[in-house]
């Protein structure tokens, strides 16, 4: 299973983003630049919908 951090870059099929909160009622926030946040839950990590991007 990855591990999803505050503040790591994530890849999503909707773009890079920033993870801007952590799961709160099973959920990862992820803002892009243009100000929009999406929300993924753990089995979007865990199937490799959202992936964080190597530094």
């Amino acid at each position: 299973m990855l591990s999803i951090v505050r503040g790591a870059k994530v890849s999503t099929p909707f773009g890079e983003g920033i993870v801007v909160n952590l799961p709160i009622y099973g959920r990862i926030s992820v803002r892009y630049q243009d100000g929009t946040v999406r929300f993924f839950f753990q089995r979007d990590v865990d199937n490799g919908t959202i992936k964080p991007i190597a530094a």
